[in-house]
């Protein structure tokens, strides 16, 4: 019973959710002065590159309108602000452990993890991110310049901003690739839905299936190799200090510290590698759909490139050839090609179509000598028929239908590698913005 006229005790329903870590330790010093400065200079130079690059790039284009420029704005702002939430997530990872153990200062250690996290962007290949687009519905990414494209790169991105922030904000852990994955998959469960009577294609479930396991696979070798590292490490440094939470600042030794950083960067530089390219696929997107002429296909490509890649164009039809049936019988190349990408079920006609068009699109690379020299009333339609001869050999690959000989397999993939060379290309400022 408490005293007449005491202070009633405010009794705390839960822990205070701020960090151990000494707030004056992160806002003064002079590391700290030293991360915001070289963060400041770095965020300055980043912007001054990307706006040139940019212009330079635009200025190729000739809009009729203002409206592809309003739309090019917009929605990269609105996929920075998905890689801006994402930092609230994955890429504290990276810097959690030399922070805690006081190895780092948090300012230089941020820097420290991005600086290792755009060299693994700049070094990335873009595989990773043009897999991740590859699950969206085929009609969708070869129309992505009309309404239903724009809804859907707006609705997946919007999708992953609201459910990254709201689990921020209740303290959930969540990974942000999950959760773009699943905006993507929501997106084309939504397109087959809504148009059932069309027949539009929906989930690539075979390739979503392979994401997936990549997902469920990784936590779970993480964990293992984890564990035995530690029983390692206990059974052969016997210091108990090592396995105890650091005691105020104190930080651990020289040695763990080195190894805290080394770990530190190399998991900045493979976040970079890989998770930080899963959201560049959907900028180059937006850049296809809005801007073509700048974007859908590879303007760096060289002229010899070219004419290189016109003598692999006749050596595939030539090795397709082996494999079209008599009695093949095809209206549209295109439609038939891509009507195999969405059902996934091969007939004979859709070598017929396949050899076609790439012997199409080998054709027109000889009448155009360049791929910047192609027309801007055709670069579009251009870009489409090499997306979809790329994606029906993966699918070739994949299914092993038809059975090539070892020397045409061997013809086909150096066919798909020019190709792909020309339309799954990222710009280095589209890695460096993205960072």
């Amino acid at each position: 019973m408490a005293a007449t006229g005491a202070a009633p005790v405010r009794v705390p329903t839960e822990a205070p959710r701020v960090s151990p870590l000494d707030a004056a330790n992160m806002t003064a010093g002079p590391a700290a002065k030293i991360g915001m400065g070289i963060f400041g200079v770095v965020l300055v130079v980043g912007i001054i590159y990307i706006g040139r690059q940019l212009i330079g790039d635009l200025a190729e284009v000739h809009a009729a309108s203002i409206m592809p420029y309003l739309l090019l704005g917009l929605a990269l702002l609105v996929a920075l602000g998905f890689e801006f939430v994402n930092g609230f997530h994955d890429t504290a990872n990276a810097v959690a452990t030399v922070i805690y153990t006081h190895t780092l200062e948090p300012h230089v250690a941020v820097v420290w993890s991005g600086l290792w996290n755009f060299t693994g962007v700049v070094l990335s290949s873009g595989a990773v991110a043009f897999g991740i687009v590859s699950l969206l519905p085929v009609e969708l990414i070869l129309q992505v310049g009309g309404k239903a494209g724009f809804s859907m790169v707006f609705a997946l991105l919007f999708a992953a901003i609201i459910w990254n922030l709201g689990t921020w904000y209740f303290g959930l852990p969540a990974s942000s690739s999950h959760t773009l994955i699943g905006s993507i998959i929501g997106v084309g469960i939504a397109n087959q839905l809504m148009s059932v009577k069309t027949g539009t294609s929906g989930v690539d479930w075979g390739q979503a299936a392979n994401i997936g396991k990549s997902l469920l696979l990784s936590p779970i070798v993480g964990f293992v190799c984890a564990a035995l590292l530690l029983m390692a490490c206990k059974a052969l440094i016997p210091n108990k200090a090592l396995y105890e939470a650091p005691k105020g600042n104190e930080p651990p030794p020289f040695y763990i510290r080195a190894l805290l950083v080394l770990t530190c960067t190399g998991v900045s530089f493979f976040h970079g590698s890989n998770d930080g390219q899963k959201g560049m696929g959907l900028i180059m997107l937006i850049l296809i759909g809005t801007v073509p002429t700048a974007y859908a296909v590879n303007h760096a490509v060289t002229y010899q490139q070219t004419a290189d890649f016109v003598a692999v164009s006749t050596q595939t039809a030539d090795a397709l050839s082996h494999y079209v049936s008599p009695s093949a019988v095809i209206g549209d190349s295109r439609d038939e090609v891509t009507d195999y990408i969405r059902t996934k079920h091969f007939t004979p006609n859709t070598m017929l179509a396949l050899r076609e068009l790439i012997n199409g699109i080998g054709t027109e690379m000889a009448q155009f000598k360049q791929l910047n020299l192609v027309p801007q009333d055709q670069v579009r339609n251009f870009r489409n028929d090499m997306y979809v001869v790329s994606e029906a050999l993966r699918l070739m690959k994949k299914s092993g239908e038809p059975k090539f000989s070892a020397a045409d397999s061997a013809t086909i993939a150096n066919y798909k590698k020019h190709i792909d060379n020309a339309t799954k290309f990222i710009p280095t400022w589209v890695k460096v913005q993205w960072r």
